[in-house]
């Protein structure tokens, strides 16, 4: 929740910049709508509104909407004996400042863009392993979260100053991960679920100290439960994509 308001305290605070919009009545197009394919593999529909400040910088909201659906098929992911069902989704809210070279007026040339973005990011799988070593059937559910601080090159171009295409080729991303993955088996008879919290734990004690102590695993009562909360665990992120929009 801190991080969150955070983040909104960020967004008013770039929003003041457009009580110093003294140059915007020069600028031909102030104004850009955009789409970005690039998120659509992560089962997001991504849109931005880039509004120019004055002549060199703008600010961005960015927004994606959760699309969660079946991974099934997608991606090279195929449902098969061990796995039997899988979905994910994830939203986000960016908010960016962007300073652009030269001297167009308009929302146009390359750009340094830092930013903060807020994702959530929920899933879930149905698993059916039919070794003969370690059977395992259950549930596996995700519930993430993250805030990231990061910065990005670009370049904007304008067809016919009305048509923008936004390559944004270098995003460098410093991110925290928090939320909780449950797994839960489905038969209490299930000889590996109570050995479930001990494999968890043995494969979070080879992950470097700096993200296993950020990491805690619980185990239900009768052992069919088991959850993993991941505290503000930091990560490091690329990002690079292309957008396509309409400047008015």
């Amino acid at each position: 929740m801190k991080k969150l308001l955070f983040f909104v305290f960020f967004v008013a605070l770039v929003s003041l910049a457009f009580a110093k919009d003294k140059d915007s009545t020069r600028l031909e197009r102030k104004n850009v709508i955009k789409f970005l394919p690039a998120n659509i593999p992560l089962q997001s529909l991504s849109f931005e509104y880039e509004r120019m400040i004055n002549g060199k910088n703008s600010f961005t909201l960015g927004v994606g909407l959760p699309q969660q659906q079946s991974l099934i098929g997608k991606y090279g992911i195929k449902g098969d004996k061990d796995l039997k069902s899988a979905e994910l989704g994830t939203m986000h809210i960016r908010a960016a400042y962007r300073h652009y070279g030269g001297q167009s007026m308009l929302p146009r040339g390359f750009y340094i863009e830092p930013y903060l973005k807020y994702q959530k990011i929920t899933g879930n799988a149905g698993i059916k392993s039919t070794s003969t070593t370690k059977p395992f059937e259950g549930t596996l559910d995700l519930n993430l979260n993250t805030m990231n601080f990061g910065f990005q090159l670009g370049a904007q171009f304008l067809i016919a100053k009305r048509v923008s295409l936004d390559f944004y080729f270098l995003g460098l991303e410093a991110g925290l991960l928090s939320g909780n993955v449950t797994v839960i088996s489905e038969s209490l008879a299930d000889p590996n679920a109570a050995n479930l919290k001990a494999n968890i734990d043995d494969a979070i004690a080879d992950l470097p100290s700096f993200i296993g102590d950020k990491l805690t695993v619980t185990q239900s009562s009768d052992k069919k439960t088991i959850g993993v909360k991941a505290s503000s665990v930091p990560y490091p992120w690329l990002r690079g994509g292309i957008s396509i929009g309409i400047a008015f």
